[in-house]
């Protein structure tokens, strides 16, 4: 007779990787065996969240939790800490202390992440000497040391840097040098003093890249990260660039980037004219002359304008037979754009797009025309704009879902505050009362 204490290891392991969160802490009370199988992956990630900083320390971190039992450290894989709880405005001593100790003990670490305001230092010196360390996401506001003691990690294959400071950006060409062989994927966020010479620099060391995000660079427009791109990175599959007012025009040559996939550009404009930028246009333009598959595309302005529907319709024309995800931020779609986007898109799986106030029977119909549509997500609402805060609103209702879920496919809808989801044909709402946290750059792929 077979039971759970006779079962292989390798078997529980397999069985256990489909459980996550609680349902991991509630098996592993079953038995010593269900124990056995479920620490892997119960210690394989530990995050650390603003819900986990609040109860902070009248409840064990999950850093203390591994400092308890030393032998659970090689379990670790993936660290992801997105708040650092304080007292008297500094970083907890013992909570540094815990993840610095684990840190050092996840000889298997491959993944680390910690996107808190000039919260890095402490914990670079116990980032050293991991070999098998490959993503690595960091606020990156450094002095020259500090600099320096980044960039002697190796063997990178994503590097993401937010905000990163003058002294890394004078370093970036040194570090991507070294990272030659293994970086396939490279995020610079927000790094003001980022220039075309620099990003030339670090560009030609890199030429396996597939992933490549500048954004927020006020040095580095689009113009200079896709001359620079089409010439260093000619096989890049997602790319990411910011434009800016007056944007340059594009240089009339570019080496075709012909695996394209993902494409997401950041524009910041005046509320003139009254649609969307032109610099789009002729960027389609170019993907379409290059016939690259691309498969998402996001679209953001720094201001809530209309998209203009002679562009939806080039759009269209270029990319609306691969086109599986499809996000618009901060912009304006009248119904006509909409109606045609849902009627040619039909491998479309992923709508970002405002939901109207008014004339939601309007608006539903014409999601009912994509059939592949499976996920809506409710872009309209003004913290999705740079610089701007939400207010809570909510266009689109219990009601509404019902309706919109039963004439077409779609079986997930998100809102600011609300998940409304369908299993096994049945609608059923979902109220996320905390605010959602964004584990990655809303300019990231969505495929």
């Amino acid at each position: 007779m077979v039971s759970a204490d006779n079962l292989n290891l390798d078997v529980l392991e397999l069985i256990f990787a489909y459980l996550s969160g609680n349902d991991l802490v509630s098996v592993s009370l079953v038995s010593r065996s269900f124990f056995a199988g479920v620490i892997p992956r119960l210690y394989h990630t530990l995050g650390f969240r603003l819900s986990h900083s609040k109860k902070y320390p009248q409840v064990k971190s999950p850093f203390a939790a591994v400092m308890a039992h030393p032998d659970f450290a090689v379990h670790v894989r993936q660290i992801d800490i997105r708040t650092v709880p304080l007292i008297h405005s500094h970083p907890h001593p013992e909570f540094v202390r815990d993840c610095t100790n684990v840190i050092k003990l996840a000889s298997n670490l491959t993944s680390f992440t910690l996107t808190v305001v000039d919260a890095l230092p402490p914990f670079l010196p116990a980032l050293q000497g991991k070999e098998r360390l490959r993503d690595l996401r960091v606020y990156a506001n450094l002095t020259s040391d500090q600099s320096a003691k980044l960039i002697g990690l190796k063997g990178l294959s994503s590097l993401v840097l937010d905000h990163a400071s003058w002294n890394l950006v004078d370093l970036l060409p040194t570090w991507t040098r070294s990272l030659s062989a293994s970086l396939t994927s490279l995020t610079l966020y927000m790094a003001s003093d980022l220039n075309e010479l620099v990003l030339r620099h670090v560009l030609s060391h890199c030429p396996h890249l597939t992933g490549l995000h500048v954004v927020g660079c006020p040095r580095a427009d689009h113009v200079t990260v896709l001359k620079l791109a089409s010439l260093f990175t000619p096989n890049l599959e997602s790319l990411s660039m910011t434009s800016w007012e007056n944007p340059r025009p594009l240089p009339p040559t570019l080496t075709p980037l012909r695996h394209l996939k993902h494409l997401a550009l950041d524009t910041h404009c005046s509320m003139a004219p009254p649609h969307a930028p032109p610099v789009w246009t002729p960027l389609f333009q170019k993907t379409a002359e290059w016939s690259c598959p691309l498969a998402s595309v996001t679209l953001r302005l720094s201001e809530r304008l209309a998209v203009a529907d002679g562009f939806v319709q080039a759009l269209l024309d270029a990319h609306a037979g691969t086109l599986r995800s499809l996000f618009f931020v901060g912009c304006r779609l009248g119904p006509d754009a909409l109606r045609r986007v849902c009627e040619r898109c039909e491998e479309l799986e992923r709508l970002g797009v405002g939901v109207p106030g008014k004339d939601i029977d309007e608006f539903i119909d014409c999601m009912a025309k994509c059939a592949s549509l499976r996920v809506l997500v409710d872009m309209g609402t003004d913290r999705h704009v740079p610089g701007k805060t939400g207010v809570g609103r909510v266009n689109i209702t219990r009601d509404s879902v019902e309706d919109l879920m039963d004439i077409t496919n779609i079986n997930l809808v998100l809102t600011e505050t609300r998940r409304w989801t369908r299993a096994e044909g049945e609608m059923t709402a979902k109220l996320e009362r905390r605010k959602p946290v964004a584990l990655s750059h809303w300019f990231m792929p969505k495929i």
